[in-house]
């Protein structure tokens, strides 16, 4: 299982695999028919004794040979069945016999797609299966399934090789293929002049089978291309419209392969996201920061009053110009520390300050119409009412517009009785904000401010941000009293005060550990890495030198390196905590800070940082 992964989009592994003598990238394509050229893989039939089908796989390089055999009917065979067909490669059909966990090979063949795609959920569930047996290491070719429309979606489900058959059969039988459309009219495309491939260029047209393997080649590009760039899942929601069977599919995919999509999304990093369709609510960075919000976060216990706002397109929210009006409302009251600003948004959910920069809060981007759907509203709902279960709130002010968002009256109506502020005007309007600072004034009352100021605030805030991240048992050792905090806004360090212990850069919006926090949050078997004892961890920690991982472990997470159960450094994991197990190539984590000594940075050194901070305790 030689492959270099180079990108995770969804659960495609972007890169390179070797399979036997050859090399494919992948996701990648097999070329059919004619002959690969530039560099591409060449699929090709060789005759072959009774029983037997004899395919080539071959590159610029070297080919590899494999031997099928014939079932009757070929489609189905036999379920359950894993065939060697040749030395690197196994041709297995679904659903298995037996869930245990397998030898993998290089190749898998799963031998039945064509049929488990017409069927559609079952489709998705084989890809489950063969992953949950086999791990990700095996690259996966699913024969038979791919038409150029169809590649994004096929590599977004952890399909590693398609082949060019189907469609240059389709092309046989006069259908023409558009890798964004699916099947168009072809008179129509040549009359505009939509696609240059030599085929479409000329006068007369040439063979549509010209033209479709130009639509693969494009296709397979445009894929990698988005993966690479974060954006598969944009590609694959853009196609959905070309074909029923694709929104079918993302839907069976977003249910049954939950666990695996939410596995290899990263925690952090990446560009601004468009969530467009209905469908985007169901992405996995989405869905994630719902579940954790119920089941790690709780409202800061300084916080008597809850107030609700609308989001903004500008993110972080806070540094937008509606926020900082509404901000001019309370910033001059007593105890205005003691307001939890929480933001309503979709597909997000709700939005405490705290987690604004916690992503991907900060980077998404929505169409504005004022219309919320059901799915939408359940993770408002949902969200609110688990707020107003485990905070100390005393009172709640809504300044939002009560038609838009009449849907939350009887999630507000199990807690105190709130105080809308927006009526006609717009929220941001003089009159609106009046109406907000004299409801927050009303609400703080004769409310003192908190014990230990401001800062023990900022330290109940941070401390939901490490909960959010690590789960709430490590947050509660990270932040274990005595705690200080220094730096700014954009920039907080969290030490003993001796000892930094981590650190938060509002761009991450999530904290990089030093050994010293590590040592705090260890007895909690959090985010852990066990390494080979025989390295010295003097660079970074490569696959081979991993022996197990926590699965928990998400691209980006802070992690602890352990050697026989030892902390032994700190870094950021480069793949999930699965993929390390069972991938034997490439880096796994990025080392930060390491336990011994000499190789120690001043930020894991005991001495001192020159900015103490305040003392923050409980």
């Amino acid at each position: 299982m030689r492959r270099r992964v180079d990108a995770l989009a969804g659960l495609a592994l972007v890169g390179t695999a070797a399979i036997g003598p050859i090399s494919v990238p992948t996701p990648g394509l097999l070329e059919s028919e004619p002959p690969a050229s530039g560099g591409a893989i060449a699929l090709r039939h060789r005759p072959s004794r009774s029983g037997v089908r004899r395919l080539v796989l071959a590159d610029a390089r070297g080919e590899l040979e494999l031997e099928f055999p014939v079932l009757a009917p070929e489609v189905m065979g036999q379920p359950g069945a894993g065939v060697p067909v040749g030395e690197h490669a196994v041709y297995v059909h679904a659903p298995l016999r037996g869930t245990e966990a397998r030898a993998a090979p290089e190749l898998l063949v799963l031998g039945n797609a064509r049929a488990l795609w017409a069927d559609g959920e079952p489709f998705v569930r084989a890809v489950a299966e063969l992953r949950r047996t086999y791990g990700g290491g095996p690259v996966l070719w699913a024969p038979r399934v791919g038409l150029p429309h169809r590649l994004p979606l096929l590599a977004y489900l952890g399909i590693d090789l398609v082949d060019s058959t189907e469609g240059l059969l389709e092309a046989a039988g006069g259908t023409y293929l558009d890798p964004t459309l699916g099947p168009i009219d072809r008179e129509a495309v040549s009359s505009e002049r939509l696609c240059g491939c030599p085929a479409c260029a000329s006068e007369p047209a040439g063979p549509l089978a010209v033209h479709t393997v130009h639509a693969y080649r494009a296709a397979i590009a445009a894929t990698r291309a988005a993966a690479r760039a974060g954006r598969l899942r944009d590609l694959v929601e853009a196609r959905l419209p070309a074909e029923p069977a694709l929104a079918e599919m993302l839907r069976y995919a977003d249910r049954e392969l939950a666990p695996l999509l939410d596995e290899r999304t990263p925690v952090s990093g990446g560009a601004t996201g468009n969530y467009v369709l209905l469908e985007s609510i169901r992405r996995p960075e989405m869905a994630r920061f719902r579940a954790r919000l119920l089941a790690r976060y709780r409202p800061p216990p300084s916080k008597s009053v809850l107030l609700l706002v609308p989001c903004s397109r500008t993110k972080p929210y806070r540094r937008s110009r509606s926020h900082r009006r509404f901000a001019s409302a309370w910033e001059s009251l007593r105890g205005a520390e003691r307001i939890h600003v929480v933001s309503v948004s979709s597909p997000i959910g709700l939005v405490p300050r705290e987690l604004e920069d916690v992503p991907p809060a900060r980077q998404y981007d929505i169409p504005v119409t004022h219309e919320w759907l059901d799915p939408e509203r359940a993770g408002v709902v949902a969200g609110l009412g688990h707020l107003l279960a485990t905070g100390a709130y005393r009172s709640v002010v809504a300044h939002l517009d009560p038609g838009e968002y009449e849907f939350l009256r009887p999630a507000l109506a199990v807690g105190p009785e709130p105080r809308w502020t927006v009526g006609d005007e717009r929220g941001t309007s003089p009159e609106a904000i009046d109406s907000l600072r004299s409801a927050l004034e009303s609400a703080l009352g004769d409310t003192g401010s908190v014990p230990g100021g401001p800062l023990a605030v900022v330290r109940e805030e941070l401390r939901e941000v490490a909960s959010v991240q690590f789960g709430r048992a490590a947050a509660d050792r990270l932040f274990a009293a005595p705690v200080r905090l220094a730096g700014r806004p954009w920039f907080q360090r969290l030490t003993d005060g001796r000892t930094e212990l981590a650190t938060l850069r509002e761009e991450r919006g999530l904290f990089h550990l030093t050994v010293a926090g590590a040592r705090r949050m260890l007895p909690e078997r959090t985010l852990w890495v066990e390494a080979d004892p025989a390295l010295s961890l003097e660079g970074d920690l490569f696959v081979p030198g991993v022996r197990d991982a926590d699965p928990a472990i998400r691209v980006g997470d802070s992690v602890l390196l352990l050697r026989r159960g030892e902390l032994a450094a700190v870094g950021e994991a480069v793949l999930p905590g699965r993929l390390m197990r069972e991938l034997d190539h490439g880096l796994a984590v990025r080392v930060r800070h390491r336990a011994a000594r000499p190789t120690d940075t001043p930020m894991t050194e005991e001495a001192p940082p020159s900015d103490t901070g305040p003392v923050v305790q409980r």
